[in-house]
């Protein structure tokens, strides 16, 4: 089977498949928990759990004693079921791998095995990594390959559209993606926002408005709304809000690297209008579609108005921020602060 991703995994879940053994992994822990725990409920009976399921934890686990456990006929049910968490299984030496390997070409059809991780193995942040795509071929070869990553903002969108009528409440989707471009893709912290945005809505359709009174823009959000203040002119706006950011803990280097990227926006859009393409073209080759189109919006009149200079200067200053912030033990609200007052001078 191939490697699976949300949607292919939850049409296989509906229907009764002969797979029992599964790897999950993947960039967004709410969805893998959501569908971790699914796949348990369908296979083990709530009331039989501990005879029937058994959980195995990090580097500690034994394989041997996994494997053997597996072999053991499930109790009063079809189906045993073995969550292995966060075994390093690109540590295995080859030998190992193989012996491995020939283990999990054995595993009964009664016992469904499922190697999960919580955290991304650091094999497979670096794409070159023979070793991680080889423990992955090997499963899609004996069972199923899950990668979960966050859902794209317009299939959250359109989620979100559909829980706020289960909700007793309305959403139109232009607010749906807004909602999103404010909040971020983290599911655990999306829902909970979200939820706390129907209670406010008390069955009105969400606006805007609603939105900005009650949900917690995430940092990449909140810088935007640094950037947009810097685009209009207002730099009281842009430290007012770097302040708030401060005060609620955030971090200087996520803030200059959100930053960073609204001025890289503004450059891409120059560029793509000086060489004569309009911005259904631009949105269209960069992906500024629903909620990100929204916000490009507010920053395409400053990438009009503005020279490839003036935008090439923003960037030497954010980079020189980048630099000092990670080579000396600058006060990061103080270097925060410089840099948006260097950006606001920029001509």
């Amino acid at each position: 089977m191939p490697l699976l991703e949300e949607d292919g995994f939850a049409k296989l879940l509906k229907t009764k498949s002969d797979l029992h053994i599964f790897i999950i992994y993947g960039d967004d822990g709410f969805l893998k928990d959501y569908y971790c725990d699914k796949l348990v409920a369908q296979t083990v009976d709530e009331s039989l759990r501990t005879f029937n399921f058994h959980v195995y934890q990090d580097a500690e686990t034994d394989l041997d004693d996994v494997f053997a456990d597996a072999d053991n006929l499930p109790m009063m049910a079809e189906k045993t079921c073995l969550l292995v968490r966060n075994y390093p299984l690109c540590d295995l030496r080859k030998e190992e791998m193989k012996d491995f390997e020939k283990k999990l070409a054995d595993v009964p059809e009664t016992t469904v095995m499922i190697f999960f991780y919580s955290t991304l193995p650091v094999e497979y942040n670096v794409k070159k990594s023979a070793k991680w795509n080889n423990v992955v071929k090997l499963f899609i070869k004996y069972g199923a390959a899950i990668q979960l990553d966050h859902r794209s903002p317009a299939k959250i969108a359109a989620m979100l559209v559909k829980r706020a009528k289960d909700r007793g409440t309305e959403i139109a989707l232009p607010e749906a993606q807004y909602f999103v471009e404010c909040v971020g893709d983290d599911m655990q912290t999306l829902l909970n926002e979200f939820n706390k945005l129907c209670a406010y809505s008390e069955g009105q359709p969400v606006t805007r408005e609603m939105i900005d009174t009650t949900a917690v823009k995430s940092v990449e959000a909140s810088v935007f709304d640094i950037s947009a203040a810097l685009f209009s002119g207002d730099t009281d706006k842009a430290f007012a809000k770097a302040n708030e950011l401060f005060r609620q803990k955030a971090e200087l280097q996520p803030m200059l690297g959100a930053l960073a990227s609204s001025y890289v926006d503004i450059y891409r859009y120059k560029t793509a209008l000086n060489a004569g393409r309009g911005y259904a073209d631009f949105a269209e080759s960069f992906g500024y579609t629903g909620s990100y189109s929204y916000r490009f919006n507010k920053i395409a009149a400053f990438a009009r108005k503005s020279s490839i200079s003036q935008i090439h200067k923003a960037i030497e200053v954010l980079s020189e921020a980048d630099v000092t912030s990670k080579s000396t033990k600058a006060d990061p609200q103080i270097l925060m602060t410089e840099t948006i007052a260097k950006l606001a001078s920029c001509k």
